[in-house]
């Protein structure tokens, strides 16, 4: 967790490793891919409202990733909501890089998933404006792998 000066919690996020599969494909229902040993996955961030705005999450999810090296981790992936541009950019700054993309697509009350490699051409969303919004029954996350 983030804390600011006067000791209050200012940003939150949950670090888990790939020994944490089995909980994490149960209680995620497949959303997100199983983590290779040298991987954990940096999930559920959460910045309180008084403390947006100051680079805190970039500053918070460093540290955090940092500790993914006591779990074994190597690599550290996280996903964001493609339209999340504040989230892409804190990611960004914090030493993330596009790696994946999870593609959802609900019909008829059944959700499919499926993960792509970031193609190294594709720009992130707030790059390009063109970008047409995702249809309403998909959504697309991007998957970002920090050394």
């Amino acid at each position: 967790a983030g804390v600011v000066e006067d000791g209050e919690i200012a940003y939150v996020q949950w670090l888990m490793g790939a020994r944490h599969n089995r909980e994490v494909q149960s209680y995620f229902n497949g959303t997100f891919p199983a983590l290779a040993e040298n991987e954990a996955l940096l999930e559920s961030a959460y910045t309180f409202p008084r403390a947006r705005g100051k680079g805190i999450m970039a500053a918070a999810m460093a540290r955090i990733a940092q500790c993914g090296r006591g779990i074994g981790a190597r690599f550290i992936i996280t996903f964001v909501l493609h339209t999340n541009e504040a989230s892409l950019k804190g990611c960004r700054r914090a030493g993330f890089t596009p790696y994946l993309v999870r593609r959802e697509r609900w019909r008829f009350f059944f959700r499919t998933i499926a993960f792509a490699r970031w193609s190294e051409g594709m720009p992130y969303p707030f790059k390009n404006r063109l970008l047409e919004p995702a249809a309403p029954s998909m959504v697309e996350r991007s998957a970002l792998k920090t050394r």
